[in-house]
């Protein structure tokens, strides 16, 4: 949670609501009020059974860093840039309807994908000490085919269309999560050669379509920083929620319970990329 206040502080200068200069009084009051009610709240869980389940050290920290969080976000949502002075224009503009949507579509698939592709790597490496697999060959396969699908695949994307790369990119994901249920050397040898694969994919499709489809739409080129800052703050909040989402689910379904829930958040973004337009590379 720590790492993700900088970018509250440095969110785009679009903020809504406040004052121009700082905050009004009203507003400060309700942040600090709900600060306290919150730190209280972390201190003094209203819900025994976190500290049954977790460790204590785990839990108040983690609660802590929420109301921490969730205050900067209180505060930066009120704040509002102005750079009127000097007869400079404010950088308030604001958004077409039709880029917030293109927006949100987008962001929507990439974070669901992000999250899946986070929970993946929380209990990999338990759950093939549980099968008693050798974890450092596979590991080592797995760097290995995304070290060569890389050179190339981003190529052949650009040809065949960036949405069918992403298309191919959740086909193999589901492929992969369904091949760790086996205890085998083989099955899951094949995974992690399928898992580079699908790592080259994720960091070349998805991007390179929402760029693509930025300018063909006529969006300003500007805009495109804008998205990008969004999406890895996001992918960052993804992370931490991907930790909380694996400790749990392994808490009821086992070391597998991560690889499951990556499933469904798979077929999930399979069935949002299908109603996205192609667009090819030069």
């Amino acid at each position: 949670w720590a790492v993700q206040l900088p970018g509250f502080l440095s969110m785009s200068k679009s903020a809504a609501g406040g004052t121009a200069g700082g905050l009004t009084m009203p507003l400060l009051l309700r942040a600090v009020i709900t600060s306290v009610i919150v730190f209280a709240l972390a201190m003094n869980p209203p819900l025994p059974w976190l500290t049954s389940r977790w460790p204590a050290w785990a839990v108040y920290p983690t609660l802590a860093a929420a109301g921490l969080c969730s205050l900067v976000f209180f505060l930066q949502k009120r704040l509002h840039h102005s750079e009127a002075e000097g007869g400079k224009a404010a950088d308030d503009e604001s958004r077409p309807a039709a880029f917030v949507s293109f927006q949100r579509q987008w962001m929507l698939v990439y974070l669901i994908t992000m999250l899946a592709d986070w929970l993946q790597g929380t209990h990999m490496y338990t759950l093939y000490s549980s099968y008693n697999q050798p974890v450092g060959l596979l590991f080592g396969i797995g760097f290995t085919s995304s070290a060569v699908f890389c050179t190339f695949l981003g190529l052949l994307v650009d040809k065949y269309g960036r949405r069918n790369g992403c298309i191919l990119f959740c086909v193999l994901e589901l492929i992969i999560n369904s091949l760790e249920h086996w205890d085998s050397f083989w099955p899951l040898a094949a995974g992690r050669v399928l898992g580079g694969m699908s790592t080259s994919l994720l960091f070349t499709s998805f991007e390179s379509w929402m760029v693509s489809e930025h300018r063909r739409r006529g969006f300003k080129e500007e805009w495109i920083a804008e998205t990008f800052a969004f999406a890895q703050m996001g992918n960052g909040f993804m992370a931490v929620l991907a930790g909380i989402i694996s400790q749990v689910s392994s808490d009821y379904l086992g070391d597998i319970g991560p690889f499951q829930v990556a499933i469904a958040l798979t077929a999930l973004a399979l069935s949002l990329v299908s109603f996205w337009p192609e667009n090819y590379g030069g």
